[in-house]
């Protein structure tokens, strides 16, 4: 062989190489997404088609923005309602219980609870003082999986196959599965980095959804008060005995959360928001699992401001009904309960039960108990043996 044929025998070589690696390259193309596409499928399969956003920011209640972009067509509530099955039973016979709107069925009781029960919840609230109202983030965990599905399947999986394409450029020894082990480490990396954004960015969520909710509020659960023992009879009286629930026969108090007193003063308000969580079984699971049913009672009259309006539900034939309003708005008397069910009898999320508490003009007092699927056990709810003791 003759050096002239080195050389050609040489430059063949290396071009069969660069061909070869041109070949590979174009074979990751195929197989890579294939390969990580793979991985985020399982992640995906977790997540829960729903909105990120679980409130949209304060707003004038019954501003014609705020009317518009929650108002449901018929289309829409019918789809709302296709999913979500029966509300959970109550005594339908309880005294005063009148029906302001049906599926969702939305209740006023009339004079639930009597004036001195009312003032006293109110004083032993001031005795023990409120504070600024919690507002939980739900549904974050169904956030993080989804977010996470999406970074996978997208960006994360693309990036790391530009990254390993371009680690092979100028690499003649470049193979199949080199390029796989370049594009997998990179995968890995660029997942991590998603994820620490992605809780950077629930943390940063998280806090800002307190700016939602501007009341002050406090816990009683001392059972041996008039005002909270009341409350809690009259409440048990109300959802009867839980034939259906778990434990069965179990004393309704012990699906309860600890009655909450809540108290705006002047221009306070609560955003639009939803009393069920779609991530009950996973975040409210220490605390009874989903809500079933919001009992509210007004503890003070209130003439200017402070309304209870759902945005999704239409205005009603009632006393209460704020005059002029095309949503369901109803002005607070005190002794006077509203009851409705955020989520039906098996924990499905009723998405047309959003309401909101309109900006307080007077001093407004509201007591409120959560019912829960399941028992709801200390601190959140009531003990065994205070229900046992006094009820």
């Amino acid at each position: 062989m003759t050096a002239r044929d080195g050389i050609a025998t040489s430059y063949a070589a290396a071009g069969h190489r660069a061909l070869g690696r041109r070949r590979f390259i174009r074979k990751m193309a195929h197989i890579l997404p294939c390969l990580l596409l793979s991985a985020p499928t399982a992640t995906e399969a977790f997540a829960t088609p729903r909105p990120i956003s679980h409130g949209p920011s304060p707003t004038r209640c019954g501003s014609s923005a705020s009317v518009q972009s929650k108002h449901l067509s018929a289309s829409t509530m019918a789809a709302a309602t296709s999913l979500v099955g029966n509300r959970m039973p109550i005594n339908e016979d309880y005294p005063g219980l009148k029906r302001v709107h049906s599926n969702p069925d939305v209740f006023v009781i009339e004079s639930f609870l009597d004036d001195d029960s009312c003032d006293d919840l109110i004083d032993k609230a001031r005795e023990k003082g409120t504070s600024r109202s919690p507002v939980a983030y739900a549904g974050w965990t169904d956030d993080i999986k989804e977010l996470l599905g999406l970074a996978a399947s997208g960006p994360v999986s693309w990036f790391a196959i530009l990254g390993a394409w371009y680690e092979a450029q100028g690499d003649a020894e470049a193979s199949v599965p080199s390029l796989v082990l370049h594009a997998v480490r990179n995968y890995v990396v660029l997942l991590v980095v998603a994820l620490a954004g992605i809780a950077a960015f629930t943390k940063f969520r998280a806090d800002s959804l307190q700016n939602l909710r501007t009341s002050s509020s406090t816990t009683l659960d001392d059972l041996s008060q008039t005002g909270s023992r009341n409350f809690v009879l009259r409440a048990s009286d109300l959802f009867g005995p839980a034939t259906w629930s778990s434990p069965p026969n179990a004393p309704p108090a012990s699906f309860f959360e600890a009655p909450t007193v809540i108290k705006y003063e002047e221009n306070q308000s609560l955003a639009p928001h939803y009393d069920a969580n779609r991530s009950a079984d996973v975040e409210d699971a220490n605390r009874g699992g989903q809500t079933l049913s919001t009992l509210i009672v007004y503890l003070n009259d209130v003439e200017n401001g402070g309304t209870t309006r759902f945005g999704k539900l239409p205005a009603a034939d009632y006393k209460r009904q704020v005059k002029g309003e095309r949503n369901l708005n109803i002005v607070p008397k005190k002794g006077d309960a509203l009851l409705f069910f955020p989520a039906d009898q098996n924990g499905m999320f009723d998405e047309r039960t959003e309401h909101e508490g309109c900006p307080a003009v007077d001093e407004k007092w509201i007591a409120r108990i959560w019912r829960h699927t399941d028992r709801v056990p200390p601190p959140f709810g009531l003990s065994s043996d205070a229900i046992a003791a006094h009820l």
